[in-house]
């Protein structure tokens, strides 16, 4: 094992163990939702469970989006290694020291409940540094395939947009209208665009697809996915008083959108119905991922880019879970690259995690999913058409709270299997 392939290999570890701590901070917070007044609620109060909760899950999915994306890249070398590991050592440094800090700050309360701008400056400049150091890693390491390019295209707008958050004019309207699109562009196109490069990566593992088709593929498919997560942030621009164009095209996107999320279900098709020999579980982690982000960004971010709906549902629980299921589909994702990788480093063509945690999980989110949409939708209607007081609406909400935290439940224990047996079938290689 190289030394490229261990540091990828550590941020799967770290990708699994964030995910575990996300799910407890989301159960907690599940549980103070029904009962608020529990001693959990004076130990961690909500308003400090929620920002820890959203940190953790998109830390969770960078992080094995990072994690990835060094692993692919390595695997197109001959030797299986960067040509700058030290600097990827470096970035790989840095980023634990970033996770370690951010848990840290969620425990101790300082983190802000702004949602995607939760971390303090400081830290998100440490989180810059530290991907900008990974990215140039790869970036100067060659061949650069497709699947590199735009995963580097990925991660940059990521950087860029993480950085252009923390910018505050002096105009209030101003500050909130930069904000809202750097905060959409990175959730709705800098990340899929990183998920979208790593799910061409593992259709050559587990499909028959030629080089040259992916390679045309998955140029496309980065186009139309960058068009819909453009389109996406367009509703609360236009609850800032945006121009009236921008109301226009949100109401376009409606049927925009879902298109075009449907041209990469397409391209996922034909890798899925041609499978190869493989016997890993990494085209079933795909399958779900594209799931997520079929009903995350494809189909609430459809509906929501509608200024007509979006004036009543933002800020609901459908707003929450739009951008939870999207966050997720990087998650699950980095979890079918993890399985992937650990199969080739043991040299085996074999599942590595089984269908326990898989199916565990799978049922989980479509149980919470389908429970927090529903509370979504009994909230816009009660809340904000029926003018009930938020306390009224929450206590009305609790039994779909019950099943969302059953939910998340199944979830938790799908993850602690998968890293249980991801520990136990570790590579026993020795470092080259």
């Amino acid at each position: 094992m190289t030394l490229s392939q261990r540091i990828a290999y550590r941020l799967f570890v770290q990708t699994i163990m964030l995910l575990v701590l996300y799910l407890l901070a989301a159960l907690a917070g599940a549980v103070l939702l029904i009962a608020p007044d529990t001693s959990l609620a004076r130990t961690l109060p909500y308003h400090q469970l929620g920002p820890l909760a959203g940190v953790l899950l998109r830390l969770t999915g960078l992080t094995g989006l990072l994690g990835g994306g060094i692993y692919a890249a390595a695997m197109y070398r001959a030797d299986c290694r960067l040509a700058n590991e030290r600097l990827l050592r470096a970035g790989a440094a840095l980023w634990m020291a970033l996770l370690a800090l951010a848990v840290a700050a969620g425990l101790l309360g300082l983190l802000e409940g702004r949602t995607l701008l939760e971390l303090p400056p400081l830290l998100t400049t440490l989180q810059v540094i530290a991907g900008s150091a990974v990215g140039l890693a790869i970036l100067g390491s060659k061949p650069r395939p497709p699947v590199v390019q735009v995963w580097l295209v990925g991660l940059s707008l990521n950087l860029v947009t993480s950085l252009a958050g923390l910018v505050t004019p002096g105009d209030f309207l101003q500050t909130r209208t930069l904000q809202t699109l750097a905060t959409g562009i990175n959730l709705y196109v800098a990340y899929p665009l990183m998920l979208v490069a790593l799910a061409f990566w593992l259709m050559h593992r587990f499909s028959n697809v030629t080089p040259g088709w992916a390679d045309v593929g998955i140029y496309s498919v980065a186009g139309v996915v960058t068009l819909a997560g453009a389109l996406v942030p367009l509703s609360p621009l236009a609850a800032l008083g945006a121009l009236d164009w921008v109301a226009t095209v949100g109401s376009l996107s409606a049927l925009l959108i879902p298109v075009f999320y449907l041209i990469f279900a397409a391209h996922a098709y034909r890798a899925l119905s041609d499978r190869n020999p493989t016997q890993t579980l990494a085209a079933h982690w795909f399958a779900l991922a594209l799931l997520l982000l079929l009903l995350g960004p494809g189909l609430l971010g459809a509906l929501q880019a509608v200024p007509a709906i979006s004036q009543w549902t933002l800020g609901t629980r459908l707003s929450d879970l739009q951008t939870t299921l999207t966050l997720l589909a990087g998650v699950v994702l980095a979890l079918g690259m993890a399985n992937q990788a650990a199969a080739e480093l043991r040299g085996h063509n074999r599942r590595v995690t089984g269908f326990i945690p898989f199916w565990l999980v799978s049922f989980g989110l479509v149980i919470g999913a389908l429970a927090l949409a529903a509370a979504g939708v009994a909230q816009t209607y009660t809340e904000r058409r029926l003018n009930v007081g938020y306390l009224d609406v929450q206590t009305l909400l609790v039994p779909l709270y019950a099943l969302w935290l059953g939910g998340l439940a199944l979830v938790a224990l799908g993850a602690f299997i998968y890293g249980v047996t991801f520990w136990r079938r570790r590579p026993v290689t020795p470092m080259v």
